[in-house]
């Protein structure tokens, strides 16, 4: 039996997969964006058959021009931009961004009925918090340098 999972019942599962679009864009799914992923999928509970959907994704990549005007409808405008931060943290965190990735989350922001104006700002404010949070390794090293040399 055929079980179809469509995104008017499923938008997370349908998120999650467009998640997968964005992480493949380059060509490989390293174990970091392959974790953040699983992370999510365990954020929500998802049936087997949602979960064998995910597996096959990772394998198999599917369209995220399709999946993302089959999304598009049943999600609200700030749930899309949440989305495309979310792509752009997945992508981003712990390594550099390619510009196939970038790519792929601006042609699914704009699938997604989203500007290109606003998907620049969605990407510049998740830029600015990476590199923010990335400080905190030079604050923590020079506090301890302090701590030693004052003890």
């Amino acid at each position: 039996m055929h079980e179809w999972a469509d995104a008017a019942s499923h938008p997370k599962l349908y998120e999650i997969r467009l998640l997968i679009c964005a992480a493949q864009a380059d060509g490989y799914l390293d174990d970091i964006e392959q974790e953040k992923i699983i992370r999510q999928v365990n954020l929500d509970i998802f049936s087997v058959r949602e979960r064998q959907i995910f597996h096959d994704d990772l394998e198999y990549p599917k369209n995220p021009k399709e999946l993302a005007s089959q999304l598009c409808p049943y999600i609200t405008d700030e749930e899309k931009m949440m989305l495309i931060r979310k792509m752009f943290k997945l992508v981003a965190m712990e390594k550099v961004m390619t510009a196939e990735e970038r790519r792929m989350i601006f042609t699914i922001g704009r699938e997604l009925g989203i500007q290109d104006e606003k998907i620049e700002e969605i990407e510049q404010w998740i830029m600015e918090g990476i590199a923010w949070m990335s400080r905190w390794d030079s604050v923590i090293g020079k506090s301890q340098l302090n701590i030693e040399g004052s003890t």
